[in-house]
């Protein structure tokens, strides 16, 4: 697996092109920070990458917003001690 090892925050991940994105990465080995302003999407983009035995969490995150952005970050350190990839796809 590709991405084995690797954490991606993945902002717009709860629809679209960044659930795509979510659930390819998380296929290829990465765990998954899904941020998005929509959870329910963005929870069960979550729920559909744990079921198939990978590792994701939603966590909202409106990208104008400093202070969400910092959030997200620790947030994706405290839950799995590292972030390597970050995608820029919403907005």
């Amino acid at each position: 697996m590709r991405l084995d090892g690797k954490v991606a925050l993945i902002t717009g991940g709860a629809s679209g092109m960044g659930a795509s994105m979510a659930r390819i990465f998380a296929r290829e080995g990465a765990r998954i920070v899904v941020a998005d302003m929509l959870e329910a999407e963005g929870n069960e983009v979550v729920a559909d990458i744990t079921r198939a035995n990978g590792a994701a969490m939603f966590r909202r995150l409106d990208v104008t917003s400093e202070a969400e952005w910092r959030a997200a970050v620790d947030a994706a350190l405290a839950q799995f001690g590292r972030l390597d990839i970050l995608v820029n796809n919403a907005g």
